[in-house]
């Protein structure tokens, strides 16, 4: 079967097909949170059950951190345990280019000529295309004037911001770790590193609290670092999942969970239960929490990712229950066109919700989901895949293959 370039992972190494499947799952989680943020809630943003179920749909952004972590750092370290070479850094970068900037810079672009976004077309522009807004001195002052938030520039960038910071300190990660893996064997290294990601993680999670509170600087908040427990978490897959190829070869413990789905998703949906429960009804991101609050929300979104996870990178894809769950071709599909509609669903959903439009819940998300989709699925077909094709291949070889396509075939004229 062939491997959609968009998702194709590096020469010789793995696909983690069900990937696609959570990624729609999630995708479509984030929208009915955007949907439910632009309405005013159910009734206003009261403590109602309705509100808490809906507004903790947000911890489903974690997933998207750790999947991200999980796919890019296990290729740069599965040459440890014999498996495949690591990409160079430099055909890193640019599959990271072209697949975050090109579509954002569509979708920025599309979207302040219609309906019109604030900021973009200043002064500042650069901050906008760069995705440095989110760092941006003047962002909350003269660019974005209260009350025009969600319509300045896409105010879902900042996690793109924060991946990108991500992306730009992944390699040196790498070059760090493999000195700690060398002169060690498998399972000193799983173990030294490990140690070493539990250590980063609870020192992110120590400066998001109190009395430090980083969480309300820009410069930590929209950055790696203060989510590095969810990347953290991603990063530790990629270590046991490269140590391990095999899953018979897989610690006993990970083996047995990753081989009852059922058993992980029934723990992923009890902590989205505990979190609907005890946590008020407000998004994470804007939440004014207390310290024990904060930390609460955080490691329960990390663990529910976590939980959702395992069958996906450590489990058989083709067992009946994950394949016929996140194998479902509609869910496999909108996780294909994800990145695209992430990009053009909050802007929507706003316009037609606090923007302007007044529609309730229903309608919002109903029509964001029927104008979204179709343009994720363009920007997909027509930008992102020809875009992703040149992931492995150098532009040269592109260009030379279309050159000989177009020449006459032996033997024949032109017409």
């Amino acid at each position: 079967m062939t491997v959609p370039d968009a998702v194709a992972p590096p020469p010789h190494h793995p696909r983690f097909p069900l990937s696609d499947g959570v990624r729609g799952i999630a995708a479509l989680s984030v929208v009915v949170v955007h949907a439910w943020l632009f309405t005013g809630g159910f009734g206003g943003f009261g403590d109602s059950l309705a509100n808490r179920a809906v507004v903790r749909l947000d911890g489903m952004v974690s997933i998207f951190f750790l999947l991200s972590a999980f796919l890019l750092y296990r290729p740069m370290i599965a040459h440890r345990a014999g498996g495949a070479a690591a990409p160079r850094t430099g055909d890193y970068a640019r599959r990271r280019f072209l697949r975050i900037y090109p579509a954002y810079w569509l979708a920025l672009t599309g979207l302040a000529i219609v309906p019109g976004l604030v900021g973009v077309f200043t002064s500042h522009w650069w901050a906008f295309y760069s995705l440095a807004i989110n760092f941006h001195l003047l962002y909350h002052t003269s660019v974005c004037p209260t009350g025009q938030m969600f319509a300045c520039g896409l105010p879902q960038s900042w996690t793109l911001t924060t991946e990108v910071t991500f992306y730009a300190v992944l390699p040196l990660y790498a070059a760090a770790t493999s000195r700690l893996a060398r002169g060690r064997d498998v399972r000193g290294w799983v173990r030294a590193e490990l140690v070493l990601l539990a250590s980063l993680a609870a020192l992110s999670v120590f400066l998001d609290m109190a009395p430090l509170s980083l969480r309300h600087e820009t410069w930590f908040r929209f950055t790696f670092a203060g989510h590095f427990y969810w990347l953290a978490l991603g990063l530790g897959m990629a270590v046991v999942s490269a140590a391990y190829p095999r899953r018979s070869d897989l610690p006993s413990a990970i083996r047995f969970v990753a081989a009852r789905p059922g058993l992980c998703w029934a723990g992923a949906f009890a902590i989205y239960m505990g979190t609907v429960v005890a946590l008020q009804p407000v998004p994470f991101i804007v939440a004014a929490d207390t310290s024990p609050q904060f930390l609460a929300t955080h490691l329960a979104h990390g663990a529910l990712a976590t939980l959702v996870l395992i069958p996906v990178v450590f489990g058989d894809p083709n067992a009946r229950v994950p394949r016929r769950v996140l194998g479902n071709p509609l869910l496999a599909w909108m996780g294909l066109i994800s990145y695209g509609f992430y990009l053009w669903n909050v802007t929507i959903a706003y316009d037609l919700g606090a923007g302007g439009g007044d529609a309730g819940f229903v309608t919002v998300l109903i029509m964001t989901l029927l104008i979204a989709v179709p343009i994720a699925a363009a920007s997909y077909y027509l930008v992102e895949r020809p875009l992703m094709r040149l992931k492995y291949r150098p532009l040269r070889e592109v260009l030379r293959r279309r050159s000989r396509a177009a020449e006459p075939a032996p033997g024949t004229r032109p017409g």
